[in-house]
């Protein structure tokens, strides 16, 4: 199982099950990040989610409420990681925090088509913050968040066309910590009402999260939409390979 395929094959299991054609939500793409960080392999995650909705349906009649967020499922995919680890003590094996557990494709089988898909990825970006440096009045913190961030980006840029095979894994783990310079500079430019009408929005949206989810696990959920709202604001696309 590739990497990169952790999410869309989660989303598309999900998307398929509850019988409505539409794509996750970033939340729930903060949720399966977090699933994918605690090590939970991906056929394990769509266990709990088949266990989840064959619950859900079978106490539902033809035509009634949808499940409209994978938060619905996390308590499920958590039990049957639990009976995962369990079933596992005393093996000898590393859980692949990909979430597949499966054996990783090395860097060097990396496709070249990806390669270049990440190339034209990132000189996106770059023009990105380019023209956000150039259009905005911006303060002193954040124009020097803006050019740290692109400058990381132009040394990945360059290390992906001096080399044929590279290391997609590591360069979007690169990606988030640059994402995190990113938001960090351009919050300090929203304005104090403006960041205040997004927190209440967010608490608003992620309502069922916040009733279900551990407060650590929200809190993560939640900085990933006050990330998005910062990334759509400067229209800035996020920083990972997973939006390609």
């Amino acid at each position: 199982m590739n990497y990169y395929n952790y999410f869309t094959e989660i989303e598309e299991h999900f998307v398929k099950r509850r019988g409505k054609h539409l794509l996750v939500s970033p939340m729930d793409w903060g949720l399966m990040a977090a699933w994918r960080d605690a090590g939970v392999p991906l056929q394990v995650a769509i266990r709990g989610i088949d266990i989840a909705m064959d619950g859900f349906f079978s106490r539902q009649r033809r035509g009634s409420a949808k499940i409209n967020s994978l938060c619905y499922c996390h308590d499920s995919v958590m039990e049957e990681f639990a009976r995962h680890r369990e079933s596992r003590v005393g093996e000898t094996h590393t859980v692949s925090r990909a979430g597949s557990g499966d054996k990783e494709a090395s860097p060097d089988s990396r496709n070249e088509d990806e390669i270049s898909e990440a190339v034209e990825y990132l000189s996106a970006i770059i023009d990105e913050i380019t023209a956000v440096s150039a259009k905005r009045d911006l303060s002193g913190f954040a124009i020097e968040g803006l050019e740290r961030t692109r400058e990381r980006l132009e040394e990945e840029l360059q290390a992906l066309e001096t080399c044929a095979r590279a290391d997609l894994e590591a360069l979007e783990r690169d990606l988030g910590i640059a994402d995190g310079i990113l938001v960090e500079a351009l919050r300090s430019a929203v304005p104090a009402a403006q960041a205040a009408e997004w927190e209440k929005e967010a608490k608003t949206e992620l309502k069922v999260y916040r009733k279900k989810l551990p407060k650590e696990l929200y809190g993560k959920i939640y900085d990933t939409f006050m990330r998005s709202r910062i990334h759509r604001e400067f229209q800035i696309r996020e920083f990972s390979l997973f939006r390609l």
